[in-house]
């Protein structure tokens, strides 16, 4: 007779420690067995001549094993008939070549503390012994907010998914970096301090908060935004006592912070972008390469000691809507700023028409260029129609400026002097490349001003051409009468020479009316 199998009261599954002796032993056919140590489960296979495929026991996946670890048939397009020569690798392998801050805890919520989360994936992974584990950490996008001062330690590669997606928001607290040692800034020393950073693709939002590179060296910082609250019109900052987006202090040499590069990053709102203290005289080398500095009071301050050797290169950048100057600094030389943009720049909240102060100051004259630069103020001053314009220098202190906008204004009949331009009056000298055209003929020319020891004396001297070369033709005529005085005048009424007016003379009996475009570049 059979009987059906109604219930199951107790089924008996053998247990024990997987570790201890030799393991799990060989179990009968379908016989259970539960290691109690290691959460796992097996069943028996039972005899090949039962059909089992070979005798020993069989894993049976539990919510305690880790599926990546067993699974181990993982191939580069393996269904792709066109790729052939992959090999089969396990899958914790490969999801182990990517890290992110969320791995180690990081929410981008925008309302929960991630500095310790961070700061967790830079232990584990960047002052790990094992350097294999030295991996691009990536932010995916998300609000990420520090709720304390986030340390870095050396090497570390940390890369947001998107630059406006991934934000940091580190309000009033401190960006600092550390060794891999996790020596902090009091600690450093000339072989131990960080070095080897890389961020990019990361927005960075601060209310008083600074990226503090002090101590720092050989690191870059790539297509990152630093976002202040700072709108034109705000309190004048205290330039030494203010913060900045980014700020770092230089006291030995042995720990300059030195060979740093800003590339494609953008300084947004900020009253200071970079700030730099530094207190003695010594060579520093820092980089700023298709930067973008945008509403602000100050773009680049550096405060020095006289003579130290500033070997900053400022190549690409834009500074636009700076209320004072997009570059101060107080000493130092040998910085080369070439094919970069002020716009509407040292004019407080008014316009480029109404300039107010210098939009880059130096300290120091030695060296300090600015090549095939651009600037509105010239443009937007147009061709002066009074001698009383006061002139206020777009460079300060400069060896060299060239600025290769060309201004154009008209040119009328006038027996007498007419204002054409202003220029400052605190350079020796000016190179004036122009091009005069009246009716129908031309006139191509160099003008150079030099300005004598104490403002007391302009000379001008007047190279040009003109086709056809002959003073007796109607073209000669009309050329050679056309003439440019250049001289100093008090025009700010402070008791003082402050501006150059350069005016022209094109006599009605000879002259035409026309038009003329002229570049500008000088020094002191």
């Amino acid at each position: 007779m059979i009987m059906a199998v109604v219930q199951i009261s107790k089924i008996q599954v053998r247990r024990g420690q997987k570790n201890s002796n030799s393991g799990v032993p060989q179990l009968s056919s379908a016989e259970f067995a539960w290691a109690v140590d290691s959460q796992e489960l097996f069943i028996g296979n039972g005899s090949v001549a039962e059909g089992a495929p070979y005798v020993g026991n069989t894993k049976i996946l539990t919510e305690h094993d880790n599926i990546l670890d067993l699974a181990s048939s993982y191939q580069f397009a393996s269904n792709d008939t066109s790729i052939t020569l992959s090999v089969s690798r396990s899958l914790q392998g490969k999801a182990d070549e990517t890290v992110s801050v969320a791995d180690f805890g990081a929410i981008g919520d925008g309302s929960t503390d991630c500095t310790l989360a961070f700061e967790t994936a830079f232990t584990q992974l960047f002052r790990n012994v094992n350097t294999n584990y030295r991996k691009v950490l990536l932010v995916p996008n998300g609000e990420y907010l520090f709720l304390s001062d986030l340390r870095i330690p050396s090497n570390v590669i940390l890369q947001g998914e998107t630059p406006n997606g991934a934000v940091l928001n580190i309000g009033s607290n401190n960006i600092r970096f550390i060794t891999s040692t996790g020596l902090e800034l009091a600690d450093f020393n000339s072989s131990n301090r960080p070095t080897g950073l890389n961020l990019s693709n990361l927005t960075i939002n601060r209310v008083g908060g600074q990226l503090v590179l002090s101590g720092v060296a050989d690191s870059q910082f790539d297509n990152i935004t630093f976002r202040g609250e700072y709108v034109l019109g705000n309190a004048v900052p205290s330039l030494s006592t203010a913060p900045a987006a980014v700020f770092w202090e230089n006291t030995l040499s042995g720990t300059r912070t030195n060979n740093i590069k800003f590339n494609k990053c953008s300084f947004e709102s900020n009253s200071i972008g970079i700030k730099c203290s530094q207190t003695t005289a010594y060579e520093t080398n820092i980089s700023f390469l298709d930067c973008d500095f945008f509403v602000g009071h100050v773009g680049i301050f550096i405060s020095g000691v006289s003579t130290q050797s500033n070997k900053w290169k400022i190549f690409d950048c834009e500074f636009e809507e700076m209320a004072s100057q997009a570059i101060r600094s107080t000493n130092g030389y040998n910085t080369l700023v070439q094919r970069t943009k002020f716009k509407n720049c040292a004019n407080g909240t008014g316009t480029a028409s109404s300039p107010e102060d210098n939009i880059v100051y130096f300290g120091e004259k030695r060296n300090n260029i600015l090549v095939d630069c651009t600037f509105d103020r010239q443009q937007a001053a147009g061709v002066v129609s009074s001698v009383a314009t006061v002139a206020v220098n777009e460079v300060y202190n400069s060896d060299k400026v060239s600025i290769v906008d060309r201004n154009f204004g008209q040119i009328f009949l006038s027996d007498s002097f007419r204002p054409l331009a202003v220029f400052s009056a605190f350079n020796k000298f000016y190179t004036i490349n122009y091009f005069l055209e009246l009716g129908t003929h031309s006139r191509a020319g160099e003008l150079n001003l030099s300005i004598g020891d104490q403002l007391g004396e302009i000379s001008i001297s007047d190279q040009y051409q003109y086709s056809p070369p002959s003073s007796t033709s109607t073209e000669g005529a009309l050329m050679t009468n056309f003439e440019f005085l250049a001289e100093l005048r008090d025009n700010d009424a402070d008791s003082g020479i402050d501006t150059i007016v350069l005016s022209y003379k094109n006599p009605l009996a000879s002259g035409q009316t026309g038009t003329i475009s002229f570049d500008v570049a000088y020094g002191v």
